[in-house]
C-alpha cells in the first residue's frame, strides 16, 4: 500500500508579498492645546495650593481634586483620542484603525482607487500637514484627515496607484 506525500508548504505566489509603506498619525498639532491647558492647570494649581484660610480652608482640598479632573478632561482625553487613531498604507491598501473600546477598522484597496489629491488649508500650511484624498469612482472616497508631511504622503499614494494600475 503505498501513501500519497502531500506538500508541506504552499507553492510561491507569483505576487510579492503586501509590505507596510507607512504608519502614520493625524499632525500632532492637535495637541498644542491640550499641552496648554496642562500647563496653565499645573501652575493654577501650584499657585494656589495651600493659600485659603478659615471659611474657605475646604477648597484647599478641593483645589487638587479639581485641577485632577481638569486635567483628565482637557489634556488626557484628547491625547487617548489622537492616539487611537493610526492609518496604515501599504503596498496594496490603505487601512485606518480607530476606537477606544470598539475598534473599527476600515480598508481602502489602492487597486481600484483611480487618483490621489492633496487638500491643504491655511494652518496645515504652515505645519506641512494636509488632507490626502484618494477616489476610486463609484466605489467611493477616501479622506486620509491632517496627515503629516502631506506632500511625501500623496506622492507615496500616486506611486502606488499607478503602479498597481499597470498592466502586468
Amino acid at each position: 500500500m503505498r501513501t500519497e506525500r502531500r506538500p508541506t508548504s504552499l507553492p510561491p505566489s507569483r505576487e510579492p508579498p503586501e509590505q507596510v509603506i507607512v504608519r502614520l498619525r493625524r499632525s500632532g498639532r492637535r495637541l498644542v492645546w491640550p499641552a496648554i491647558f496642562f500647563v496653565m492647570i499645573c501652575f493654577g494649581t501650584g499657585y494656589g495650593w495651600n493659600r485659603f484660610v478659615a471659611p474657605w480652608l475646604w477648597l484647599n482640598t478641593a483645589l487638587p481634586i479639581a485641577a485632577g479632573g481638569l486635567t483628565v478632561l482637557l489634556s488626557l482625553l484628547p491625547l487617548i483620542f489622537w492616539l487611537n487613531r493610526v492609518t496604515i498604507i501599504t503596498s496594496r491598501r490603505l487601512i485606518v484603525t480607530q476606537g477606544f473600546l470598539v475598534r473599527e477598522r476600515t480598508e481602502f484597496l489602492l487597486a481600484r482607487a483611480s487618483d490621489a489629491a492633496l487638500r491643504r488649508r491655511p494652518m496645515q500650511l504652515l505645519t506641512g500637514s494636509g488632507d490626502v484624498i484618494v477616489h476610486a469612482g463609484a466605489e467611493g472616497t477616501m479622506i486620509l484627515r491632517d496627515v503629516p508631511r502631506a506632500r511625501l504622503v500623496h506622492r507615496a499614494i500616486t506611486d502606488l496607484i499607478e503602479r498597481g494600475s499597470k498592466p502586468s
